[in-house]
This record gives structure tokens, sequence and C-alpha cells, in this order.
């Protein structure tokens, strides 16, 4: 019989305590110590834990199953997981007792965790990182994906390729009868992969016969990444929200087979909501400023939202819009953001409404407002902006067609403005322009002084989301504010 010593039968005590409370009645525990498990044992208690991956890989977990490793351990491989749960009882994955997360450290060419074929999966609380993708999660004709939720996971050092679809997450799906539903990527951290931070696609396969839906990636914190920040495809309804992304587009240029990057996108997505997203330095140091804009609104989207976000330091720009139709872009604030401030290119751009966002050009940058280089976007609307620099803006419209400006703020720049009938072009009085540091809370500079010629001065928008940047109400029935401030 193998002695346990009184600290570990106290974490033991404890870990329970806390899973007899979270846990379903239903499936089993299984336990894995590297220190101190054995593969030869069941897995069914800390005090008879297996030791590796080997037992977790050889099992198919059923409904209400958790798989639960010791905190402070650290184990070589990858996890491959199979089953799936129900509804009302998810197969879970995480830790268990007090320490670190546990480490999953793979090999070169292999996911660290990779899920295939299953669905009603909660996992969590893992440290991963060593292989190509950090997580794999893959649905080939399969159906209906359900409930697939990704909750604070650290992924990194994830040694992907720069021409693939490798990186910290691979969400993909194949068939044109499979999909996803309920897909959630919450509160995890992804730092130094490639080539992408999170991926959900459908190739080779794409077709919009059918799209996956309740697909949330919220919270997330990325940094240096190869290529593409976050990157969704074939989606209708998605959220991405309250993530922080700095430093993507380091590592993939324009070599054969590279694709361009941006830091947030949809691409033939329907409805998607980006909002409240901090995002930064995409390309800043890396090998090209091909796009490399804070966000993207790609090919055969419709009705996208970006609102509340902050970018800066991005050096391609705040916002490309290649082939979005309908794009909303209001209360969001952009910060020294290169090259151009938004770039509209293809036939298939179209109806893009602009409004109450501040552009803020800091002294010793050059750009053009908004840019377009082949296709013909047309009828674009700008309305209640403040355009506010300190450095050089040009306003070279390209192709477009049926550009609108209306009741927008125009400051500094030295460069003759595009024709708006209502125009300001007095100090905007922000309070601090240009103080813009790291985190939503530092921008308190582009709050309106008192009296400033701002407030009260915009043209009503009907369906403008009901709040400012900072949360105040859009007044109804009266003129807003220009900018991104009511309060």
């Amino acid at each position: 019989m193998r002695r346990r010593s009184p600290a570990l039968l106290c974490l033991i005590a404890a870990s329970l305590a806390v899973f007899a409370v979270s846990g379903s009645a239903a499936g089993k525990a299984f336990y894995v110590d590297s220190q101190a498990g054995r593969d030869d044992d069941d897995g069914t208690s800390p005090t008879h834990a297996f030791k590796s991956l080997a037992p977790v890989n050889a099992r198919t977990f059923v409904s209400g199953d958790r798989i639960l490793f010791r905190s402070g351990t650290a184990y070589a491989g990858q996890i491959a997981l199979h089953g799936s749960g129900k509804p009302d009882a998810p197969i879970v994955v995480g830790r268990y007792g007090t320490g670190p997360r546990p480490k999953i450290i793979a090999q070169p060419n292999q996911p660290v965790l990779s899920l295939c074929n299953g669905e009603h999966w909660e996992i969590g609380d893992l440290d991963l990182s060593g292989g190509n993708i950090g997580v794999f999660a893959y649905a080939k004709d399969f159906g209906v994906a359900h409930h697939l939720h990704f909750k604070g996971l650290v992924i990194h050092d994830i040694k992907g390729s720069s021409t693939g679809d490798d990186g910290g997450f691979l969400c993909k799906r194949e068939g044109l009868d499979t999909w996803f539903d309920d897909l959630l990527i919450e509160d995890c951290i992804i730092e130094h992969a490639d080539r992408n931070g999170i991926l959900l696609t459908d190739y080779p396969t794409a077709s919009d016969k059918h799209h996956s839906r309740r697909v949330i990636i919220r919270g997330n914190r990325l940094r240096d990444i190869g290529g593409d920040g976050i990157f969704i495809l074939g989606c209708d309804g998605a959220v991405i929200e309250r993530n922080v992304l700095r430093y993507a587009h380091q590592r993939v240029g324009r070599r054969p087979g590279e694709r361009a990057c941006a830091g947030i996108w949809p691409h033939r997505c329907n409805d998607t909501l980006i909002q409240y997203n901090e995002v930064s330095h995409t390309a800043v140091g890396g090998l090209t400023v091909w796009d490399s804009e804070g966000f993207d609104d790609d090919m055969s989207c419709t009705g996208t939202i970006f609102q509340y976000n902050y970018s800066h330091d991005n050096a391609g720009g705040f916002l490309l819009i290649c082939g979005g139709a309908n794009t909303t872009v209001r209360y969001n604030i952009s910060q020294n953001d290169a090259t151009a401030t938004l770039t509209l290119e293809t036939d298939g751009s179209h109806g893009a409404s602009i409004y109450n966002n501040v552009f803020y050009i800091g002294c010793g940058i050059t750009v053009n407002f908004a840019r377009n280089t082949f296709g013909t976007p047309r009828d674009i609307r700008f309305a209640n902006n403040i355009i506010y620099a300190d450095g050089a803006v040009t306003y070279g419209f390209g192709n477009m067609k049926d550009v609108v400006f209306d009741h927008n703020a125009f400051y500094g720049g030295g460069e003759a403005r595009p024709s708006d009938p209502h125009a300001l072009t007095g100090d905007p009085m922000l309070t601090k322009p240009g103080s813009g540091g790291s985190g939503m809370s530092s921008l308190g500079g582009y709050r309106l002084q008192p009296g400033s010629p701002c407030r009260q001065a915009g043209v009503p928008i009907s369906h403008n989301g009901g709040r400012d940047f900072w949360g105040d109400a859009v007044p109804s029935g009266s003129r807003p504010a220009i900018g991104a401030d009511e309060g």
C-alpha cells in the first residue's frame, strides 16, 4: 500500500469538498497526478490517481465525467479527448487542489489538447504549451456540435507554421451539415502563438448552408501573435467582446502562401457584435504592414457592429472594411493608428455608417483618413465624429462613391477637409487628447470639457445603441454630442 503524506490528505479532502458541491451526480471523477499517481490505478480518487496522460487518452468519457489534474503538476505529451456529454451533464476538464495550473507540454507538430467530434464539454484551468496548436476542437460530418466551453486556459509558446491554421485555438468544422452551437472561449491567456491567436474556420468545405451560432469570444488576453489575432468564419450573431490584443501580425509577411492579417475580424458572417475590445500594435515590430489594421469587416459579412472599442498604435490603421455590407462603426476611440485610419475596399463594401467616434492622430504621424486602393465602395456616411490631428491627415477617397460627411468636428491636420455642411472646425475641447495608455480606464482624456462646442451639436441617429463610450445614455428626442462622450 502506498503511503500518503498528511499534507496531501488535507489537499485531497479540500478538493473533494469543493467538487462534492460543484460536480454533477452523474458520471465519474478521474484524477491525474504526475507526482504521486500510477497508471495501473483506476484514477477514480486522488489517492488512486493516474500518473500520465495515456489513460486519459485511451478512455471515451460520458456525460457527467470529470477529468481533474492536480495543481502544480506537469505532463509531457498531448491530451486527446473522446466522448460527449449531455445538456444537463457536460464532461468537465479542470484541476483539483491548490497551486499553479497543471502544465501540459506537447511535442512540436501536434495539438496540446484536442477534442474531435464531441459535444457538451467544459474545459479550463490548464497551462498548455509546446505544440503547433494549443486547443484543437474539430467536428467533421458530425452534425451540430453543442456546448463547447473553454475558460481560464493559459496557452503559450505555440510553434505553428506561418501559412496554415495553427495557433492558440483552432476550432474547425468540416461537412455541409456540421457547425458549432454554443462555442465559448472566455478568460484565456494566449501568448507567443503562431500562426493565429483564435481561429474559427469551416475550410476546406466552406459553405453558407449552415453557420455556427451562439459563438462568444470574451475576456481573453492575447499578445505576440504571429498572424491574425481573432478571426472567425461562417457565424451568425457571434459576439467578440472585452478582449485585449497586443502585437498581432508579428511573423507573417509577404512570402508565398501567407495571407494578410488583422487584429480582430469576421469573414462570411452575419450580425457580428465586436465591442469593448482593446487592440494595439498590430504589425508594430513585425514583418509587414499588409492590412495590419486593428479591426476588419471582411468579405460577405453583413450587419457587423463595431462599438466601444479602443484601437491604438496599429501599423495599418483602425479599421478595414473589405467587402462588409451595412457595417456600423460607433463610439470607438482610435489613437495613433498609422497609415490609414479607415480603409474601404472592393465593390462589396457598401452601406457603412460611421458615427460618434474619436479619431486622434498624434504628432509626427501622417495618415490618410479614408483610403481606397481597389474596387468601388459606396454609400458611406460619417456623422458626429471628432477627427483631431496633432499630426497630418489627408483625405483621399479613391474610387468611393456616395460618401457623406455630416456634423463632424475637424481640428488640426493642415489639409482641406471634406465637404460637411454642418462641420465644426474649432477646438472640440477634449480633456486631454492623445493621453490614452494601456486599458480602457486610461481614456478620460477623450471626454468633453464643460463648454465644449461638441455638446448637443450632433445629428440624431436612430438605433444608436443607447449609450456612449463610458456608458452614459445617448439622448432620445434631442441632439447628441459630437464624439464618444454624452456625459
